[in-house]
């Protein structure tokens, strides 16, 4: 899907939740999370590369979890302080935009003229920080909840161990899936096969309370491993293809929905903070990939890590799990206020100046 597109349909999104206030909320969490999320992960995860991903895993391992818990404590210190906000909302603003969107990271870098290894890199930071994340998600929630039955330490263990669990379900799934092809090679058995396992691995780990991302994702690398030879060229792009239709129309779907629900005339309440913040995301995002990725190996390339950090979009994950929040829990309006201000900027400004700005970088240099 070209930018121009994206662009398109977020601002008819948002013009549509001007008109209709609200509407589209509770349409826009429950299919973010239940209908187009499956579909998307694992169109990313049938494009990865398990040599490459092994190659760049220094890249990847440093984003996906120490990335993640330092931008979540970054984000929360500098908004409790400087914005004089309350821990709990700095925390829980601190974990939600903690990671960066798989939806919107892979519909829009894959438009990009980037090598190789680089997409890879974003795509798979994208699709794997998001388990660190909840992790975070999850005990703040907690600790704001104040649960008797659970501590902060409970939660958070147990959030982990669901990430483990989705893998390790996800992985039998796609075990399981290679032995139900064998060696056939056509694409209607694929097209079936892999339709099931996506979505059956992932409500199966949400069932369960475990990662459905990482069971996804886990099902997808599983099955191209255990198939890359008896696969051939001709079927695996047809069933790459076949993804890539799913893809589009559940982005295009996606978008709309991620304009639809933010309520325009609740935000001018919380602009001011919101901008703020916006500024914190951006400002640790720098912090993070120029810092922690010199410790990274192997070494990138300045114009590597630009793109890197231009892959810092929030987006459809951040809205649906401020909207998770529990409505018993103190500055939850001014959480999902602020993540709507940021989704929207964070978006706009990579749709309207990417393109033009990875263009003039030496992107061959290593």
């Amino acid at each position: 899907m070209q930018l121009r597109y994206i662009a398109a349909l977020l601002i008819a999104g948002i013009a549509a939740g001007v008109i209709f206030p609200g509407r589209f909320t509770g349409v826009f969490g429950a299919a973010t999370l239940y209908v187009f999320l499956p579909a998307l992960v694992y169109e990313g995860a049938w494009r990865l590369e398990p040599r490459t991903m092994g190659r760049m895993w220094g890249p990847i391992a440093m984003l996906a979890v120490p990335g993640v818990i330092c931008t979540a404590g970054i984000i929360a210190v500098c908004v409790h302080y400087a914005g004089n906000v309350g821990w709990i909302s700095a925390l829980l603003l601190g974990a939600i935009l903690s990671a960066t969107d798989p939806v919107a990271v892979m519909a829009i870098f894959r438009r990009l003229p980037l090598p190789h290894s680089l997409l890879t890199i974003v795509e798979s930071e994208a699709l794997l920080n998001d388990a660190v994340a909840v992790v975070v998600y999850r005990g703040v929630v907690a600790a704001a909840a104040l649960t008797a039955t659970a501590s902060l330490w409970q939660v958070t263990a147990h959030a982990a161990l669901g990430a483990l669990l989705g893998i390790v379900c996800g992985a039998a799934t796609g075990a399981l899936a290679a032995l139900l092809l064998g060696r056939s090679r056509q694409f209607i058995a694929y097209g079936i096969v892999t339709l099931a396992g996506a979505y059956g691995s992932y409500y199966l780990s949400t069932r369960f309370d475990w990662s459905g991302i990482f069971a996804v994702l886990a099902f997808g690398l599983v099955l191209r491993l255990l198939q890359q030879r008896r696969l051939d060229e001709a079927c695996s792009e047809a069933v790459g293809r076949f993804w890539e239709g799913i893809a589009l129309v559940a982005n295009a779907a996606l978008f709309f929905l991620i304009g639809s629900a933010i309520d325009v005339t609740q935000i001018g309440r919380a602009l001011p903070i919101s901008l703020l913040t916006a500024t914190i995301v951006l400002a640790s995002r720098f912090a993070i990939v120029h810092g922690l990725l010199e410790f990274a190996r192997p070494r990138l390339h300045i114009a590597w890590l630009t793109v890197v950090r231009m892959a810092g979009i929030r987006g459809a994950l951040s809205l649906a799990l401020a909207l998770a929040i529990p409505r018993d829990i103190p500055g939850r309006e001014l959480v999902v206020d602020v993540t709507f201000v940021v989704v929207v900027l964070t978006l706009l400004v990579g749709l309207l100046t990417l393109e033009r700005r990875v263009r003039k970088l030496p992107l061959d240099a290593r």
